[in-house]
């Protein structure tokens, strides 16, 4: 099974709940002692949203795909068994300005470990 996760790093091109599954990512459970943040559960493969290179292809788009209904749901449970919310990403929990502050945070931490290409 195949779920997505957003691959943006603008914080204007993401919703709140993509916001909150980047921020879950890097929080810890809020029910569980061990979880140290939101990762799929065993079986389940992680994909980017879009694709790297996608600002080429924005001319193609608007001729439609054979692939428009393949739409893959985003990571919404964690390998603990508990939400995106429960990993401290609950804006009415902590509030706006610390739902923001925490989607910047994620935000750098998800620029921080993209891998970079090596140099020889």
């Amino acid at each position: 099974m195949k779920v997505s996760y957003p691959a943006s790093n603008l914080q204007t091109k993401l919703n709140d709940s993509q916001l909150a599954l980047k921020i879950a990512r890097h929080s810890p459970c809020s029910i569980c002692g061990n979880c140290v943040g939101l990762h799929p559960p065993h079986g389940v493969e992680v994909v980017l949203d879009e694709l790297p290179n996608e600002s080429s292809l924005d001319v193609l788009g608007q001729y439609g795909s054979d692939d428009e209904d393949t739409h893959l749901l985003y990571l919404s449970i964690c390998a603990c068994g508990h939400d995106v919310l429960q990993h401290n990403a609950e804006e009415s929990d902590i509030g706006r300005a610390e739902f923001a502050r925490r989607s910047r945070v994620a935000i750098r931490l998800d620029e921080l470990l993209q891998v970079s290409p090596s140099y020889e």
